[in-house]
């Protein structure tokens, strides 16, 4: 049985990993004062948008979510005859309305399939998965990937990889480096700002300290915090270690960056962590955050993650 493994923008995959592995993307729509920016990882458009966000000033920002209706339309034109199944995993509900979207169209989809699979000589059903990844960015990455492995695996059933997928989210660790406080603090959840703390908003805004909080299944908590970026960023890979010291259940690290990651992959601290990760036999993946991701943790921020054992 053929399985699409369905993604949205803000899964900081390469685009030469996403075409490899035939992944479908849902894009999401960054609203930028009067410009409109289909995020969908291109590679080239992203970059754009990131250096154009940098020096915008005061304009007003939002993201949009595929629709239902969008969601819907690609499945039922395309999906729904050229697979059996599919495993569509989105956002993390907290930071989206997208997993909600895509539980809607969900019913349009299992309503209208049947025809659309008889129309085609299709005689068996379409079973479809949508499931919340509880993280964001680099963690979504991390779930995609080990998506992909385990349907590479043909001992195990749809319903098997299903339940191994969703047991698999809550060791995922995914941090975010943010480049100032006020996308950290627009990133966080009323709860999360409490653990954040409006005096470190305050006091790190005139000193220049730069914040690194922790997503897990959907919580957020402040990590580590350090004055300027490059001490943050060490900071981000020693903490990182110690989490990868105690072993990962994947050897793999993905980490995104809110520009072009050649800026990150010249500076010290990444060179010395690609160096420890490649003797300890991890794969490091770099890539551009999306346009999604940008507009939410602003301009040079980076998101790190791996799943822990």
């Amino acid at each position: 049985m053929k399985t699409a493994v369905v993604i949205d923008s803000a899964c900081d995959l390469p685009e030469a990993y996403i075409q490899r592995h035939a992944l479908h993307v849902l894009p999401n729509t960054v609203l930028l004062g009067d410009q409109r920016w289909i995020d969908a990882r291109d590679a080239n458009r992203t970059l754009a948008f990131h250096h154009h966000y940098a020096t915008a000033r005061n304009l007003a920002a939002a993201t949009e979510p595929c629709s239902p209706s969008a969601i819907a339309a690609l499945f039922l034109d395309h999906l729904v005859t050229a697979y059996d199944r599919a495993i569509l995993l989105t956002l993390s509900q907290a930071r989206s309305a997208l997993f909600q979207n895509a539980s809607e169209a969900s019913f349009a989809i299992l309503r209208g399939y049947r025809e659309r699979r008889r129309q085609a000589g299709l005689n068996t059903p379409f079973y479809l998965n949508v499931l919340d990844s509880k993280t964001v960015f680099a963690g979504q990455a991390v779930l995609a990937h080990e998506v992909v492995r385990l349907l590479g695996q043909a001992e195990l059933s749809f319903n098997e990889v299903r339940c191994l997928i969703e047991a698999f989210r809550s060791y995922i660790r995914c941090y975010l480096l943010f480049n100032d406080w006020s996308h950290a603090r627009r990133q966080a959840s009323a709860r999360d700002e409490g653990r954040i703390g409006l005096l470190n908003i305050h006091l790190g805004r005139l000193l220049g300290v730069k914040p690194v909080v922790r997503f897990v299944e959907g919580e957020t908590e402040l990590a580590l915090q350090a004055r300027g970026f490059d001490r943050a960023l060490s900071g981000l890979f020693e903490q990182a270690l110690l989490d990868i010291d105690q072993g990962l259940r994947s050897p793999l690290i993905v980490l995104s960056y809110a520009g072009d990651p050649q800026v990150i992959r010249q500076k010290r601290a990444f060179v010395e962590f690609e160096h420890r990760a490649r003797q300890w036999g991890l794969e490091l993946m770099v890539s551009i955050m999306s346009a999604t991701g940008g507009l939410h943790v602003g301009p040079g921020a980076v998101s790190l993650a791996f799943a822990v054992a």
